[in-house]
C-alpha cells in the first residue's frame, strides 16, 4: 500500500480495520495467532483490498462532487479576513445577491427577534472606529446600522485587549442615545467565552439587557450560517456557505484556557 493510496482512507475503513485485527489478535492466545503466516497474509491483503476499492469510490465521488475540496483550507482565513467574510453576508448590497438575507435571518436568531429593526437603507461598515469615548483609536470589526447599532468583535486566537469591549460597549451606548436606536455587541470567539473587560456584574448586566451576546464559532455562528446555507437561492453560494461550516467544525475549534472556565462558571 503506497502513501498515496493511505490517503483515502476513510474512518469507516479504520474502523473496520482496527475491528478485524482485534478480533484476530483476541484469539486463543494459547494458539499464537501469528504462527499461521497464510493466514496473517490474507488478512493484510484483504485490508489492501479494501483500501483499494475505498480509494477509487473516492475518486469516482470526488470526480462529480470534490468532497474534499474547501475554499477556506485554501485560503487560510485569518481574524480580518474571516471579518471580511462576515461583513460582506450582512451587506444587503454585498455581491452574495441575496440582499438582506442573511441579515435578516441574523435577527431572528435567539436575543434579536424582539428587536425593532429594518433591512432596507443598512450600512455596514469594516473597522469602524469608536469616535465618540476617549480611545477613539479602537476599531470595532464589524458595524451594522439597520434601525439598531450591531457590532461584531471577531476573535480567534487574539486577546482581548485591555478594556476593550467595555470601550467598545460604552461607544455603542453613547452613539444609541443620540439616534436613540438599540445597540447591541456580537462577542465571536470559537467557544463562546466571555470577555475579560467586565467584571461579572457587569456582564450579566449587559447580557440581561441584550446589549452583549457571546457567541460561539461552533454554535450560534455555525447555527446562524446553516440557517442562511438551507434558505440561500443561488448554489454557488450555498456552497460557500458550506465550506465555511466544515471550516468551523474542523478548524476552528479551540478549548478555553481554565481562567475562562472559571468566569464563564462564575456568571
Amino acid at each position: 500500500m503506497n502513501t498515496t493510496t493511505s490517503q483515502f482512507v476513510n474512518q469507516s475503513e479504520l474502523q473496520q480495520f482496527f475491528t478485524d485485527i482485534g478480533s484476530l489478535m483476541a484469539r486463543d492466545s494459547a494458539s499464537s495467532p501469528f504462527t499461521d503466516q497464510k493466514e496473517l497474509s490474507h488478512f493484510f491483503s484483504t485490508i489492501g483490498s479494501r483500501v483499494e476499492m475505498a480509494e477509487k469510490e473516492q475518486q469516482q465521488l470526488d470526480l462529480k462532487e470534490a468532497t474534499r475540496f474547501n475554499v477556506f483550507n485554501l485560503i487560510e482565513p485569518d481574524e480580518n479576513r474571516l471579518s471580511d467574510v462576515l461583513g460582506s453576508l450582512l451587506d444587503p448590497r454585498g455581491n452574495h445577491g441575496q440582499g438582506d438575507l442573511f441579515l435578516r435571518l441574523l435577527f431572528e436568531m435567539p436575543g434579536f427577534v424582539s428587536y425593532t429593526k429594518r433591512t432596507t437603507d443598512v450600512r455596514v461598515q469594516r473597522e469602524a472606529f469608536t469616535y465618540s469615548i476617549r480611545n477613539q483609536r479602537r476599531r470595532m470589526d464589524v458595524l451594522v446600522e439597520a434601525g439598531v447599532l450591531l457590532a461584531i468583535e471577531n476573535k480567534v486566537d487574539s486577546a482581548e485587549q485591555k478594556d476593550q469591549v467595555k470601550d467598545y460597549l460604552e461607544h455603542l451606548a453613547h452613539c444609541s442615545s443620540v439616534s436613540h436606536q438599540r445597540h447591541a455587541l456580537i462577542y465571536l470567539t470559537p467557544d463562546g467565552h466571555p470577555p475579560n473587560s467586565l467584571k461579572a456584574a457587569e456582564l450579566k448586566e449587559a447580557q440581561a439587557a441584550g446589549r452583549l451576546h457571546c457567541w460561539s464559532y461552533q454554535r450560534e455562528l455555525r447555527d446562524w450560517l446553516a440557517t442562511c446555507c438551507q434558505q440561500c437561492a443561488a448554489k454557488k453560494i450555498r456552497y460557500f456557505l458550506a465550506d465555511f461550516i466544515t471550516y468551523i467544525e474542523t478548524e476552528l475549534k479551540r478549548e478555553s484556557p481554565p481562567e475562562q472556565l472559571e468566569q464563564a462558571d462564575e456568571n
